[in-house]
């Protein structure tokens, strides 16, 4: 996989629909780590704090320092997984560390994940503090083990900044493949015109075979990724 000057992938390609290939910005493990660097040092003030709470309330009540011990991890592992998903949940795939170096979490088809995958992708992080690095190293997508299990990316900021809204969606397609359509559409200026021009032939074949009558609509005399752009409004 090519690499740009600071060591991140430029571009790495999913499979969506019917296996037509896209390209998207991977954010690599350097972004992603420099991120939650900055994540965790908002992190670290929560757990200070409750640290401190429980040191006193050991102190005062003279508990015993091994249950102070349990409740403070189990103190911490709320403290660090309620930031991170209740953040990314609110912030629509952002903490404020990808927000600070311009990361958002994203579907591997490009669209905005649902309460559901940000929850499970969070619930092991403790665990990807110690394989994640080396995970995401190994990945052409970067993905940790959270990624994996929650089917997310983390992409560059402008991956996710514009999208494209469908007017019409091709009959028997799932959101799912709706929102390959409208990813394709919003990517398509920013890709070679070779490139562009033969995903939306693809697409737009895929379209002939699932809704013929959608298909029709579109006018002949423009080229393809004209002719999709038809379909679309901005958002």
């Amino acid at each position: 996989m090519e690499r740009d000057t600071a060591g991140r992938p430029s571009e790495a390609t999913v499979l969506g629909l019917d296996n037509v290939p896209l390209e998207l910005p991977i954010a690599g493990p350097g972004s992603r780590s420099l991120a939650a660097f900055l994540d965790y040092l908002v992190v670290g003030i929560g757990v200070f704090a409750w640290g401190a709470l429980c040191l006193a309330v050991s102190t005062l009540g003279k508990q015993t320092g091994w249950w102070m011990l349990a409740l403070f991890l189990v103190g911490f592992f709320f403290i660090e997984y309620g930031y991170f998903a209740a953040v990314e949940i609110a912030r629509e795939g952002q903490t404020f560390g990808k927000w600070a170096i311009g990361l958002r979490v994203v579907t591997r088809e490009a669209a905005r994940p649902g309460p559901a995958a940000f929850l499970i992708r969070n619930a092991i992080r403790s665990v990807d503090l110690l394989v994640g690095v080396p995970l995401m190293a190994l990945d052409p997508l970067s993905r940790r083990l959270g990624d994996r299990l929650a089917g997310t990316l983390v992409v560059y900021e402008h991956a996710a900044a514009r999208e494209m809204v469908l007017r019409r969606t091709p009959s028997g397609w799932s959101a799912q493949e709706a929102a390959l359509l409208e990813a394709f559409l919003w990517r398509a200026p920013e890709m070679e015109p070779w490139r562009a021009e033969r995903l939306a032939r693809q697409l737009i074949e895929c379209i002939r075979h699932d809704d013929p009558a959608l298909a029709a609509e579109m006018d002949p005399s423009l080229g393809p990724v004209d002719a999709l752009g038809g379909l679309a409004k901005s958002a």
